[in-house]
């Protein structure tokens, strides 16, 4: 039998960070080695390089082995456990942000705690490379959280060789568009002309995809963002607002406060 290992990093907290890597590592399992049953507080994917084992997820029992992969979803029971036989070798990463969900629905486990991976030597590599990355200062937590998202991205191309819809791709495009203007004045009409479908069809995608509309997918990212300005610099408000889309610093401190319950002066404050 294969010699046991296990190599893992966990993390300090980044809250500023819309998408950071909790933890991360591979191990090889002693035979009937397991977790659980328990919840966990962040998005948890792990993958198998070989062996098997059983997963279950929401009371049910998935029994997997090289190739696959599963979800652990915050807050979600699971008990996972290795072959007492033929005990599984799995990669994994844990992580969390404002923006890990956002991912999450838009990958292979959008339906499904479990899947097979198809690329799954290209992502057990990109796990690897969170792994090299780690550190413990926030230069470290921005490159694992970088190696993060091409880990991720494999995922979402796996997804559209699984058949992603029209809907899906309409709410990712206009997703991208406003991830790299918010700062501008876009609009929703704008989205939906550079994506070339009508207004109507863009906020049923966004429904679909997000719960929530174009307009309300793009204030809840510049609020996001305008949160991250207030902590992690000295920009004045007006500057905050402006960096985040808003001409008018009154009605972005409305807004804020709105949202938040707290004026930006007092999010600052408290932060």
């Amino acid at each position: 039998m294969e010699q046991q290992f296990k190599h893992a990093f966990k993390a300090p907290k980044t809250p500023d960070l819309a998408l950071s890597v909790h933890n991360v590592g591979f191990q090889k399992c002693m035979p009937s080695h397991g977790w659980g049953p328990a919840v966990r507080d962040h998005y948890l994917i792990h993958y198998i390089v070989s062996g098997c084992g059983t997963v279950e997820l929401e009371g049910t029992t998935y029994h997997l082995g090289a190739g696959d992969g599963f979800l652990v979803r915050p807050d979600s029971l699971v008990f996972y456990q290795a072959d007492a036989i033929d005990p599984w070798e799995y990669y994994w990463v844990g992580f969390s942000g404002a923006l890990s969900g956002h991912f999450v629905e838009q990958s292979v486990f959008k339906d499904s705690g479990v899947t097979t991976i198809a690329n799954g030597d290209r992502f057990r590599q990109a796990l690897l490379e969170i792994y090299k990355a780690h550190g413990s200062d926030y230069s470290t937590a921005v490159a694992m959280a970088g190696y993060l998202q091409v880990a991720l991205s494999l995922l979402m191309v796996d997804s559209v060789a699984h058949g992603e819809t029209g809907q899906q791709r309409y709410a990712q495009q206009g997703a991208e568009i406003v991830h790299k203007n918010y700062a501008q004045p876009i609009t929703v009409e704008t989205m939906a002309q550079q994506i070339g479908v009508s207004r109507s069809c863009l906020y049923r995608a966004f429904q679909e995809m997000y719960g929530c509309s174009p307009s309300e997918y793009l204030l809840r990212h510049r609020m996001a963002r305008a949160c991250q300005l207030l902590r992690q610099t000295d920009l004045s408000i007006k500057m905050v607002a402006l960096s985040v889309g808003f001409e008018d610093g009154l009605y972005f401190s409305r807004t804020f406060h709105r949202l938040q319950g707290e004026s930006p002066s007092q999010y600052r404050q408290s932060s």
